[in-house]
């Protein structure tokens, strides 16, 4: 069955939305660094703290309204706060359960993230790292910072360079196809900037030294 987004009386998915952001920032994640506080992460003792802001995962755009404080334990391990979507789990109109703070562990190593094609399968679990860290008896250490971030003004600024280079561009392609020195007319003439090859004979009606009009002319025989 044929579907309509953007469409009147059709309302646009949030599929589609995802894949419509997601194509924009091509596949790129991030953090707002313009909105309210940018999802900063601190800790003290094992207690992790994460700041007011916005990120955008895989096109879904998540939000930190206030701040959110979680335990990440005593034991002996290597950790990553992430931010889980897990779109397998389905919301209601009162609770958002698709996204969540979790953090992962490894014994020996930083564990590796889970990071499906949420946007072409619309389902399956998408782990986007904010911070990673080891945890002991003493608390946290080895904190770092994981953070990336969308700045959205330079992504205009770059699509508007690219804009005006391919205009140039066609403007210039435009100017050689009116003055003819893109090419040479069947009727009319034209001007070759370089070298003409020519692999068999040249044949003419009318050619001779005086309607010939060359800086650099010769005349070498085949072998």
């Amino acid at each position: 069955m044929l579907k309509g987004h953007v469409f009147s009386k059709q309302l646009f998915g949030h599929p589609i939305f995802a894949l419509f952001i997601n194509t924009f920032l091509n596949g790129e994640n991030g953090v707002s660094d313009n909105y309210k506080n940018g999802m900063k992460v601190t800790y003290n003792q094992n207690i992790l703290n994460i700041d007011s802001g916005a990120v955008c995962i895989q096109g879904r755009f998540l939000e930190e309204d206030v701040s959110t404080s979680i335990t990440a334990g005593t034991d002996t391990a290597y950790c990553k706060l992430v931010i889980e979507i897990d779109l397998d789990k389905q919301n209601t109109e009162s609770e958002f359960v698709q996204g969540t703070y979790k953090i992962v562990k490894g014994t020996n190593t930083y564990p590796e993230l889970t990071q499906t094609n949420i946007v072409k399968n619309n389902a399956g679990i998408y782990q986007y790292e904010l911070a990673r860290f080891r945890t002991g008896t003493n608390g946290i250490t080895d904190f770092s910072d994981r953070r990336t971030f969308l700045d959205f003004d330079s992504i205009y600024d770059e699509i508007e360079v690219e804009y005006r280079s391919v205009l140039r561009e066609l403007e210039n392609e435009l100017a050689n196809i009116k003055n003819g020195s893109a090419y040479i007319l069947k009727n009319g003439g034209g001007k070759i900037e370089g070298n003409l090859e020519i692999t068999n004979d040249f044949k003419s009606d009318n050619i001779n030294s005086n309607n010939i009009i060359s800086d650099n002319i010769s005349n070498k025989k085949r072998k």
